[in-house]
C-alpha cells in the first residue's frame, strides 16, 4: 500500500473514532424496487442491507451506533480477536437489529468460532436487543481437523486456541447468553440445535467442505421460518471447500440467494413465512 493510501485510511479511521455516537433508527428505503417474496428469498431485503453499505453512507451510520461500537470493541479484544472483516460485522449488525425481530426466534448458532470474537459480537447485540435469546458457538478450538477430501485448501493461520481465555473474556463482558461448545461440529451440532430450539440465524464460518455441508444441513432442519443462513467463507478464494458447499446447498434445495455481499445469505423455510414477513413490514 502506498504512503498516500495509508494516510488516507488513517484519516478515515480517525474520523470514525471522533464521530459522535448516534443510534441507527431505520434502514433507507429502496426506491423503485418492490418488496416481494419469491424463490425463497426477498431481493429487496438483500439489496437494502448490502448496497447502501458498499456504495452509500449506511456503513458510516452503523459505525456511529453505540451498540455496534460496543460489540465491535468486544470482538477486537486481544484474546478473542476475530478474523471477520468489518463489512461483515456491519451486515451481521443490520441482520440482528432490523431483521431478526420479525422472526419467531432470535437464537443464533455459529459454526466455526476461531478465537470467539464474532460470537462475542453477536452475543453483545442479542443482550441489547433480545435479552431472552441465546447463542451457541461450535468449534474444535484445537485447529482444523484432518482433511477428508481433495477440494479443500484451507488457510494456514488456524492454530489451536486458548478456549479458557475466550470463555474468560465472555464472562468478563457479562455475556451469560453465550456458550462455546468444544468438539467436532459433526459430534456437537445435533444436541446444540436441540438445546436452542428454533434458530433465527445460523452463522457458518467454516472453511472445510465436509463440516460446512454438515453445518448447512443440520441448521436448516432447525431454522425458524424465514431464518437467515449466513455463509461467511464461501466468497474467499482461499476457501474453495466452503464455496463448493454453498453450491451443493443450492442444488440440493433449489435455493436462491437473498444477498451475495459481504456474505452469502439464504432464507430457510421461506415459503412458510410470506404472510409473517409482509405483516411485519
Amino acid at each position: 500500500m502506498h504512503l498516500k493510501d495509508r494516510f488516507s485510511n488513517l484519516l478515515c479511521s480517525l474520523r470514525r473514532k471522533l464521530a459522535s455516537p448516534k443510534i441507527l433508527e431505520s434502514l433507507p428505503d429502496v426506491q423503485g424496487m418492490e418488496r416481494i417474496f419469491e424463490n425463497g428469498r426477498c431481493l429487496y431485503d438483500g439489496y437494502q442491507r448490502a448496497t447502501p453499505v458498499k456504495y452509500g453512507s449506511l456503513g458510516e451510520q452503523v459505525r456511529r451506533d453505540p451498540v455496534y461500537r460496543k460489540a465491535l470493541a468486544a470482538a477486537r479484544l486481544p484474546d478473542v480477536e476475530s478474523m471477520v472483516v468489518e463489512s461483515r460485522f456491519i451486515n451481521l449488525f443490520i441482520l440482528v437489529k432490523f431483521f431478526l425481530r420479525n422472526l419467531n426466534s432470535q437464537n443464533i448458532i455459529e459454526f466455526g468460532a476461531f478465537k470467539g470474537g464474532s460470537a462475542i459480537f453477536m452475543a453483545t447485540l442479542l443482550a441489547e436487543y433480545y435479552p431472552d435469546a441465546r447463542i451457541l458457538s461450535l468449534d474444535t478450538f484445537a485447529g482444523l481437523p484432518a482433511l477428508k477430501t481433495g477440494v479443500d485448501k484451507p488457510p494456514e493461520d488456524f492454530l489451536a486456541i486458548n478456549l479458557e481465555r475466550t470463555r474468560a473474556t465472555a464472562r468478563s463482558l457479562g455475556l451469560t447468553n453465550l456458550e462455546y461448545v468444544q468438539g467436532l461440529i459433526e459430534d456437537t451440532a445435533a444436541e446444540s440445535c436441540l438445546r436452542l430450539g428454533a434458530i433465527g440465524l445460523a452463522h457458518i464460518d467454516v472453511v472445510l467442505y465436509g463440516p460446512s455441508v454438515f453445518a448447512q444441513n443440520i441448521a436448516w432442519d432447525h431454522m425458524a421460518p424465514g431464518g437467515y443462513i449466513v455463509q461467511d467463507d464461501a466468497l474467499e478464494p482461499t476457501c474453495p471447500g466452503a464455496t463448493l458447499a454453498v453450491e451443493e446447498m443450492i442444488r440440493r434445495r433449489g435455493l436462491s440467494m437473498e444477498q451475495i455481499w459481504p456474505q452469502i445469505v439464504f432464507r430457510a423455510n421461506m415459503q412458510a413465512t410470506r404472510a409473517i414477513a409482509i405483516a411485519g413490514d
